[in-house]
């Protein structure tokens, strides 16, 4: 919303002061003479080039100047092909195409300064990307808030409105505002390389955002909630490279080719695809969140929405059995929605099947999803009540440990490895699991500097295990118990 607000306040403000500038600009560059000198002998130039570049200009200066060069019919159309010609441009300003031995040399010269002197007060030409940028490097950033036309404004806020809000939540704020940016500043200087003729506007930058979601969501359905809807819809990641690609194909149709460049969308793309690849944000909790967020189901959200709304009401109404089992096929429906596995173990607890309870913990432990740290935390300290602990196997005991440890609970960690500490029997048999979680909790005690914490630690350490070489015991359990394969298998449907 802010980069929007900006565009806003930089289009509103500033265009019409420029676009009188431009006006003027050209009415004296008509007015003094400089179209009737210039404009011929540019024409020629680029009559005598070969090159495609020079062929496709030249068909637009035919347009612009009509018959007549010295009396163009888009005078402002005209001075922007001159001017994004860097090679005759340099020619021109060295004396390579109206040299000094030449009678109106003088007058050309003087009317020529005056014309960079009202063109230099347009802010599009002292903020655009030019050769400039090289020497002036904020140019690769200011250009992003200017604009040709209300069309493109318009079309490049609309843009930004609905791909900037999910690219935003996917990534963060920081990482959001580096990527839209830093591929600006990318396309500005990848633009320079290949045509060294003038550039506005933000469009490489909303590429980037496109390519960041296309590739970090590929085909998976994520929530977006699009202007003027109150409920979020669930759309692929490639969506906002449709959108892209529809603007485009609209800009091509009404303004014609001139209107769409190739390298701005690949490298605004390419940008937005290396940020997800060099930030891991396939790994990041944000893009986890918006994957298992409500709404993200495909065809099973109608039947999730029946079933939650009739769990809440039986466990409105103290039904636990009932809403034990509803919560249960919720959450075989949709295992990593860690709302239905919270209130899954929430109605266990109160549910004297010890089985269902054993159930929801054993889900709730074996979920996959590093999201929302702060419910989960929530949830594994409700792991550590003795009702739960009864019901659990030793080896789901020691990954609780290990879960709250990595989460930097290590109190009710301590309590659930003292636990089983206390029994000679399960101590050597669960050696090597017992002596790792307190290793972990030493380390992040020695870490934080919180020294007495880490002795209590290390004088467990020493008791329990004396030589590191003997602590036996067996290795940690790498696949889920049975009895959550067989309550997480769907029924099959039969004839």
């Amino acid at each position: 919303m802010v980069l929007a607000l900006v565009s806003v306040v930089a289009f509103l403000a500033f265009f019409p002061h420029d676009r009188l500038r431009l006006q003027a600009a050209a009415y004296f560059y008509v007015d003094s003479g400089l179209a009737a000198i210039e404009l011929p002998r540019y024409r020629e130039y680029l009559q005598q080039s070969t090159d495609s570049d020079a062929i496709q200009r030249l068909a637009q200066m035919e347009r612009a100047t009509g018959p007549e060069a010295g009396r163009p019919v888009d005078a402002a159309a005209a001075i922007e092909l001159l001017q994004g010609d860097h090679a005759f441009e340099r020619n021109l300003r060295d004396g390579k195409i109206i040299q000094s031995s030449e009678p109106g040399y003088p007058d050309w010269q003087r009317n020529r300064q005056q014309f960079d002197q009202i063109e230099g007060s347009v802010l599009r030409q002292r903020f655009a990307v030019t050769t400039q940028a090289w020497h002036q490097p904020w140019r690769l950033v200011t250009y992003q808030f200017l604009h040709r036309g209300p069309a493109d404004w318009l079309t490049n806020l609309a843009v930004l409105l609905v791909v900037a809000p999910l690219a935003e939540a996917a990534a963060g704020p920081v990482l959001f505002l580096l990527c839209f940016v830093g591929a600006g500043a990318a396309v500005g200087a990848v633009h320079l390389l290949l045509s060294g003729a003038p550039m506005i506007g933000e469009w490489g930058a909303l590429a980037a955002l496109a390519g960041l979601l296309g590739s970090l969501f590929g085909a998976r359905r994520i929530p977006s909630k699009l202007l003027f809807t109150n409920r979020p819809i669930a759309l692929p990641g490639y969506a906002a490279l449709l959108v892209l690609l529809a603007v485009e194909a609209l800009r091509w149709a009404l303004a014609s080719r001139s209107a769409v460049s190739v390298s701005v969308d690949l490298t605004g793309l390419a940008f937005g695809a290396v940020m997800v690849g060099a930030f891991k944000l396939r790994d990041s909790r944000r893009a986890r969140n918006l994957i298992a967020a409500p709404g993200a189901a495909d065809s099973d959200s109608p039947r999730v929405s029946v079933l939650a709304q009739e769990a809440r009401e039986a466990a409105t109404r103290l039904d636990t059995r009932r809403a034990a089992n509803l919560y249960k096929e919720l959450v075989d429906l949709e295992p990593q929605h860690l709302e239905h596995l919270c209130a899954y173990l929430n109605v266990a607890l109160l549910c004297p099947d010890e089985a269902t309870l054993q159930d929801a913990a054993l889900k709730l432990l074996w979920l996959r999803a590093r999201s929302h740290a702060g419910e989960m935390r929530t949830a594994f300290l409700q792991l550590t009540q003795p009702k739960v602990l009864n019901v659990l196997p030793i080896d789901e005991h020691l990954r609780l440990a290990r879960r709250l440890v990595r989460m930097r609970e290590d109190a009710a960690a301590l309590r659930v490895l003292d636990a089983i500490l206390s029994d000679d029997h399960l101590r050597q048999l669960y050696g090597r699991q017992l002596a790792d979680c307190l290793l972990g909790i030493y380390t992040g005690y020695v870490r934080r500097r919180l020294t007495k914490l880490a002795e209590t630690i290390h004088s467990r350490l020493a008791t329990y295990f004396e030589a590191p070489d003997h602590l036996g015991g067996v290795p940690p359990a790498n696949r889920p118990p049975t009895t959550l394969f067989t309550s997480t298998a769907r029924p099959r449907h039969t004839r």
